[in-house]
């Protein structure tokens, strides 16, 4: 058996920093503490990989030790401890639980341990394990073990870490085990002590060395770090009782830790085989697997990811920047000196997608190497609605700039503190304000057009109009909310009424509600409808949603766009949907146009694609596209709405 003893680091005659110092060198930060954690680990596992082109493997693995562990760590690793430190109290019980976050395909703690002795290599070892701060000649990478280190220490109930490395020293595989705790500073025997303690080998210079060779591969195995595999190089480090909140639970832990990868590593964990380096994340709570959401299949981040990869081939000169519906992408350009910023791309899409990424509905993501989300950013928010969602990535050759506008914990920018002599103008401080200005500029323009499209007769009465129209309806106006004597079975509410119905929709074409209405063989239900399986065979499901768009037609007729989502899971050979316009003339009844007042289908484009079909007619097959809007014309003194029915004879 190998027991590692404990050094306690005492003041040195001319000072020192001491433990609880050490701990709040991350500031304040602005999200939630594991998104934090998350974010810093895999910064610094990112970094430290072993080959530029390689690809990493990170991995977070949650469990409550078994008996042989806990006597493990307990009288071998941490046989001595300071006396009334939670890692001892920790110690006396009989059950921990711990987290530990592990690297493949890294470089591992590479470097000399001793932060004394001058060296030309990285020193990976004594910057997470002795220093404090970080080296400035490692540049302005993303983690590099410097101050955002203290996420690990308090992430534990005890401050308390194992970590076990495997790294190439000289050429040779070689393989480290030291632990590290922080407690408050303290007075014992005359001397006052930093708070800072290891355990490891004993050494006059150091006070602690790391366990080398098998011993430390024996011992790591005993204490259940069995991630680096033989051959491997990398970091595994063991949290000892991670925080969990009064209402968590470990897995919540882990789950929420497998969010965050996808919140803020995306660009990595979706890039293409052979573009740009792969990153696996894997998560597991005693020891089953809990998958985190994948980025280009989640509702929401899937927009952010192909924005990315729009903005990635502009910065590789593969296309040039460009404006078709529904994306825009261009370059931010700065000034004092000229010179581009970043890459913006955006688009909108319909509201309230759920996924992993619950956030607000005009965000930017904003990147700069190495491809990390640093943050999201809100913008001003579309006039008609629909979720604006981006990504903005700094310019290569300012990525310094922008590096230095990051506090420690890398989560935002701050300009001020990329302020430099060298330019005339902040680039970081124009960047987002350029940024904020292309929405606030787009916000104004529409209401310009509204403002235009007002002037019309009829159209300043549309809100009213819609009031009348509502009004007639059985039920709530959102469909949402069942109408009373509405079936109360458990329905899929993404879908209204599928084959043979017609469902209708209602809006002032500028800020209108969906009546939520189905229409079946003479009696309107108001409220949720639709299956908890797809429509039968032969049939498509059709839901509209809230609000719908006022725009202008290039001859200036004003025209009403109404967002529509298909499941066509089950419509066969071919289903052909047919949009009817419907009319509130003056007296806010709604009809259909036979009084000599016109309203007609334009036409049907997807949302996704930009692809147009002309006329009222549609046909849906299980290939189709889902998202749709319906453009139809907008009379003077009327408020437009709309019914879909599927037509007779069609499959």
């Amino acid at each position: 058996m190998t027991s590692l003893n404990m050094f306690a680091e005492p003041f040195a005659p001319h000072g020192g920093i001491d433990a609880y110092s050490a701990r709040r060198t991350l500031g304040t930060f602005s999200m939630d503490f594991w998104q934090l954690f998350l974010r810093e680990t895999l910064q610094n596992s990112w970094d430290a990989r072993a080959k530029v082109t390689g690809a990493v493997t990170f991995a977070v693995d949650a469990w409550r030790l078994n008996g042989a562990q806990y006597d493990a760590l307990r009288y071998e690793v941490l046989r001595e401890r300071p006396a009334g430190s939670r890692v001892d109290g920790l110690l006396r019980g009989e059950a921990i639980d711990v987290l530990t976050v592990t690297d493949v395909g890294t470089r591992g703690l590479c470097g000399p341990t001793r932060a004394d002795l001058a060296s030309t290599g990285r020193r990976d070892f004594v910057d997470l394990v002795r220093n404090i701060g970080r080296d400035p000649a490692k540049g302005y990478e993303g983690g590099t073990y410097g101050y955002g280190k203290a996420v690990l220490f308090e992430a534990s109930f005890c401050a308390t870490v194992v970590i076990f490395t495997r790294t190439l020293v000289d050429d040779r595989p070689t393989s480290r085990l030291i632990a590290m705790a922080l407690t408050q500073p303290y007075d014992l025997d005359g001397k006052r002590f930093t708070g800072r303690h290891w355990w490891g080998m004993p050494d006059p210079e150091t006070g602690a060395e790391p366990l080398t060779g098998e011993r430390a591969e024996r011992l790591a195995l005993t204490l259940g770090m069995n991630r680096l595999q033989p051959g491997t190089t990398g970091t595994m480090i063991m949290i000892l009782a991670p925080r969990i909140e009064e209402d968590d639970s470990l897995r919540q832990v882990v789950e929420a830790l497998g969010h965050a990868a996808a919140d803020y590593a995306w660009p990595h964990l979706t890039a293409p085989t052979g573009a740009r380096p792969r990153l696996t994340v894997q998560f597991t709570c005693n020891g089953q697997a809990v998958p985190p959401p994948g980025p280009a299949r989640d509702q929401r981040l899937k927009h952010f990811v192909e924005a990315y990869r729009r903005c990635e081939k502009v910065l590789d000169g593969t296309v040039a920047p460009s404006s078709g519906y529904p994306w825009t992408v261009q370059e931010v350009q700065g000034s004092r000196p000229v010179r581009r910023l970043g890459i913006l791309a955006w688009r909108t899409h319909l509201p309230g997608a759920a996924g992993a990424h619950e956030r607000a509905d005009a965000e930017i993501a904003l990147m700069r190497e190495p491809r990390m989300v640093v943050e999201y950013r809100n913008v001003t928010p579309d006039s008609s609605g629909q979720a604006i969602t981006g990504v903005f990535i700094a310019d290569p050759a300012l990525n310094d700039d922008f590096a230095a506008a990051e506090p420690p914990t890398h989560d935002r920018w701050q300009p001020r503190r990329a302020q430099r002599q060298r330019y005339a103008r902040n680039p970081v401080s124009q960047a987002l304000n350029r940024i904020d200005l292309v929405f606030k500029d787009r916000r104004g323009a529409d209401r310009a057009d509204t403002v235009e499209a007002g002037n019309r007769p009829g159209i300043t009465r549309l809100a009213s109009l819609l009031g009348s129209l509502l009004d007639t309806q059985p039920g709530g106006t959102d469909p949402r909310i069942p109408a009373p004597g509405a079936s109360s079975r458990a329905d899929d509410s993404r879908f209204a009424s599928p084959d043979g119905r017609s469902t209708t929709g209602s809006s002032t074409g500028t800020a209108g509600r969906a009546s939520g209405s189905v229409h079946d063989g003479g009696h309107a239900q108001t409220g949720r409808a639709g299956p908890t399986s797809p429509p039968r065979r032969g049939s498509v499901a059709v839901r509209f949603h809230p609000q719908a768009r006022l725009a202008l037609m290039p001859n200036g007729i004003p025209c009403a766009d109404f967002a529509v989502d298909l499941d066509t899971r089950s419509a066969g050979g071919g289903v052909v949907l047919v949009a009817e316009p419907l009319i509130a003339v003056t007296d806010g009844r709604p009809e259909k146009a036979d009084d000599g007042t016109t309203v007609t289908v334009i036409g049907w484009r997807s949302r996704d694609t930009g692809e147009f079909q002309p006329g009222s007619r549609l046909t849906v097959t299980p290939a189709t596209a889902s998202a749709w809007s319906i453009r139809v014309t907008q009379p003077t003194d009327a408020a437009v709405t709309v019914a879909v029915r599927t037509e007779v004879g069609t499959a």
